[in-house]
């Protein structure tokens, strides 16, 4: 078991698990599943979540710094809601 995570590697861990998330919102828009699809639901509640806890780990932990901590937690809600304002639909 690896005891330390340099700074590069969290980065490049949370930046792969934040591509993760937006694939699967960007396979909720092109399929047009609204919020109320479950899957939707799914990603942008419990994924979303997940990901900021992990972020502000990261950020506690010294890895990243407050301001990429935010920026990557704003660019994920802003692609979600520019899927609300696609799809016709306020958040």
């Amino acid at each position: 078991m690896q005891e330390f995570v340099s700074r590069q590697e969290m980065l490049e861990i949370l930046q792969a698990d934040s591509e993760k998330i937006r694939v699967l919102l960007d396979k909720q828009r092109n399929l047009l599943c609204l919020s109320q699809c479950p899957a939707f639901e799914e990603v942008a509640d419990t994924q979303l979540f997940g990901f900021s806890k992990e972020v502000h780990l990261a950020e506690r932990c010294g890895l990243i710094t407050m301001n990429e901590a935010q920026q990557m937690i704003q660019d994920l809600e802003h692609l979600l809601s520019s899927i609300y304002v696609s799809v016709g639909e306020d958040e």
